[in-house]
């Protein structure tokens, strides 16, 4: 167990699918404030989802410049925040894929370095409609005999496919695999490495229902989870009952070795915008997560409990938590307090690359266990058959396939959604009937 004078790495993390809309009135920034933690945090990361629409998003510069805009936001609503601190809020990165972006921000710039950016894409024709970007950057961290030590942290931002059913709850767990595969830092790894804290958030579009029935007795037990007599363990029920990330993860299907606070809140998605009110054409659903690298060697979920006791060498969970007054998405943010320690989570990926499972797996979920309860014996472990590294063939599509499908995409969009593309377009037919018409007259 860490010591009370071993240095922890408080972070601030939140997901927002923006659902395309331009926040006119601030309200983003105002309810930030309103949840931000009162103590500074090391690290503040702000993972967004649908910042823009589908055509700007394949326009790289068109869809940076809105990142760069709402970054702009961030960074003044973090300086009205903590002006008592006598910091300087920086910009450590912004990275954006399509229409998904990530940005971290500090009030310690100085102590960090070796910044590195990765992407995926894996949208249909491998556009960026869906994908993923991440950033992996290292801490010098203070030890307890005054020395320095890096700390290294890879944090994610994905946005996965949507609908209910089966086929698509199959097709966002292997979007995940060949996200956490082909997202190349540069350095040798993908998002699994070695010695490394690492998180994963986003809008992952898993749902409470493979066959949504509006009238089943499912969707009545999530509904009124909105209710004022609704308590915390009424929707941790109902999340383990029905949520389909978390039951796939019960089943060793999804997320191998990552772990999330306990989920009390209600379904973030799906609401009609600028109300509290579920849209029922989709089953009301838990679609934005945070996860954690769990697998560290004191770890035991019991430890997370949001108490005031000795912090272990393990994430302690100040809050996980969503914005539920904020209505001009279709979605609501999802937020999380953490500390870390300085020693990283145990490996789970092999030296050949391949994902494996650590004795230091367990059964719970959401960090809920009491103190008595132990990691269940029986889970295996060992080196599975999943590459996780980044392969040329990932770099190829990654490099070429996807830009290409992007900029076919865009194009196409922009040329019938545009009045300069459609004029253009009809300048081009034009053009090509008075050519045809020229050489018909003129063999």
């Amino acid at each position: 167990m860490e010591s009370k004078n071993e240095e922890r790495i408080p972070l601030f993390l939140l997901t927002f699918n923006r659902n395309k809309k331009n926040d006119i009135e601030g309200a983003f920034v105002t309810k930030l404030l309103e949840v931000l933690p009162k103590k500074i945090s090391l690290l503040y990361v702000f993972g967004f989802e649908e910042l823009c629409s589908i055509m700007e998003g394949c326009f790289p510069e068109i869809a940076h410049k809105k990142l760069v805009d709402i970054n702009e936001e961030l960074l003044r609503a973090l300086r009205k925040k903590y002006s008592n601190y006598g910091v300087k809020f920086r910009t450590l990165a912004l990275v954006q894929r399509g229409a998904v972006g990530l940005t971290a921000i500090t009030p310690y710039y100085s102590k960090f370095d070796e910044v590195r950016l990765g992407y995926s894409a894996c949208g249909y024709g491998y556009s960026s409609m869906k994908g993923a970007v991440g950033l992996r950057l290292k801490y010098k961290a203070g030890t307890r005999d005054g020395k320095k030590k890096d700390v290294e942290l890879t944090l994610v931002n994905a946005h996965l496919s949507a609908y209910e059913g089966e086929y698509y709850y199959r097709r966002r767990n292997e979007q995940i695999i060949q996200l956490m595969r082909s997202m190349d830092f540069g350095d040798g790894y993908s998002v699994l490495k070695p010695r490394t804290h690492c998180f994963i958030m986003g809008d992952l579009n898993y749902r409470t229902t493979k066959a949504y029935d509006r009238s089943s007795t499912a969707t009545k037990e999530i509904i009124d989870l909105q209710g004022e007599h609704s308590s915390k363990e009424d929707v941790e029920r109902v999340v383990e009952k029905y949520d389909e990330l978390t039951l796939g993860r019960k089943a060793g299907e999804v997320l191998i070795g990552f772990n999330e606070g306990c989920v009390f809140f209600a379904p973030t998605y799906k609401y009609h915008v600028h109300t509290a009110i579920y849209n029922q054409k989709r089953s009301p659903s838990w679609c934005d997560r945070i996860f954690y690298l769990s697998t560290y060697r004191e770890h035991n979920s019991w430890r997370l409990r949001e108490s005031k006791s000795d912090k272990p060498a393990t994430p302690h969970v100040e809050e996980y938590n969503s914005i539920p007054s904020l209505l001009f998405s279709d979605h609501r943010p999802v937020y999380l307090s953490i500390d870390l320690p300085v020693t990283p989570p145990e490996s789970i990926i092999s030296p050949s690359g391949c994902l494996q499972i650590t004795s230091l797996e367990e059964d719970a979920i959401h960090n809920h266990l009491s103190e008595n309860d132990e990691i269940s014996p029986n889970i295996a472990n060992g080196p599975t058959l999943i590459y996780m590294k980044t392969t040329q063939l990932d770099n190829f599509i990654q490099n070429i396939i996807s830009p290409t499908s992007d900029w076919v995409i865009g194009y196409f969009l922009w040329s019938i959604l545009t009045y300069k593309g459609r004029f253009c377009v009809s300048m081009v037919i034009l053009l090509c009937w008075f050519l045809f018409r020229f050489f018909v007259s003129h063999p």
